[in-house]
């Protein structure tokens, strides 16, 4: 990573811990309740020999306490995580966040301003990279728009590679001297009803149908059924010509059809583990 892209790394992580000192002041409130409630029930224990404590005042005193020290626990291994990486940024092994402490709503302004990642083996990314590359500027402002816009059906995933996606193309414009459109006030979705989320499933199996094209690669949803083909194009080139091309037509349709319903089927390995996307070769030619 160049000495400009960790800076740029540098300042939106240090921006993030920022914004998160709320976050902390919450944290130090939980502990103070934490200490209130381990207070109370020992004066209540005090009282239990002479049986006049009911004991599900008590009870909801010690889930409370649960829940308080469960959000506190969580709260701090965010802001660790955020400070390690930080860290590590600084010292030049800039590395993306985990979906995990992405999707913090407090990481926004990380999410919409991280530097592209051109060192990345992941597929999507790679192939994206080459595909941008030779897009018109016209066509690629467009799909950044598409791309700064929230899915009503992205998960923690696929809203991290979104946003790793508009990196590139953000990146690809300014390099041609070409005006980015301006980043999304949030990158959570306002619309998440059911009737935006059938109207986007079909929307994506409208663009998995049309084929090969831009759209095909800048959307992170369609990342995971561009990795199922491109497994079973790997794993039937033993295959007889006429029997391959059958085979992944039906795979095709079947994932469109999936893909209007609603699913967003994964590889086998990647929806048991969560691992990454197959790594492939990158390609930094510019």
């Amino acid at each position: 990573m160049s000495d400009g892209a960790s800076g740029e790394v540098i300042a939106a992580l240090l921006g993030a811990l920022s914004d998160m000192r709320e976050q902390l002041e919450e944290v130090g409130e939980r502990y103070k309740r934490i200490e209130a409630g381990q207070a109370d029930i020992l004066a209540r224990l005090d009282q239990l020999s002479a049986a006049g404590v009911p004991g599900a005042s008590l009870t909801q005193v010690l889930a409370r306490m649960d829940e308080d020290r469960a959000a506190t626990d969580h709260g701090l291994a965010v802001i660790a995580q955020v400070a390690a990486l930080a860290h590590a940024a600084a010292s030049g092994n800039g590395a993306p966040l985990p979906s995990s402490v992405a999707d913090d709503p407090l990481l926004e302004l990380y999410v919409l301003t991280q530097p592209a990642d051109r060192g990345s083996t992941e597929r999507a990314l790679v192939d994206w990279q080459r595909v941008a590359r030779k897009a018109g500027s016209a066509e690629l402002a467009g799909v950044l728009a598409r791309q700064y816009r929230p899915s009503p059906t992205d998960t923690a995933n696929t809203r991290r590679l979104r946003y790793r996606l508009a990196a590139i193309t953000r990146e690809e414009l300014k390099g041609r001297g070409a005006l980015p459109p301006p980043t999304p006030a949030s990158t959570f979705p306002s619309d998440q009803s059911r009737a935006a989320q059938r109207a986007h499933s079909a929307e994506l199996a409208r663009m998995w149908r049309a084929g090969e094209g831009v759209d095909l690669y800048a959307d992170p949803e369609l990342a995971s059924v561009m990795d199922i083909f491109a497994e079973a194009e790997r794993q039937g080139a033993a295959l007889a010509e006429g029997d391959l091309a059958l085979g992944l037509a039906d795979l095709h349709r079947t994932i469109a059809d999936r893909l209007e319903a609603g699913d967003r089927p994964e590889l086998a390995t990647r929806a048991e583990a969560a691992e990454p996307a197959p790594e492939v070769k990158p390609d930094r030619a510019r």
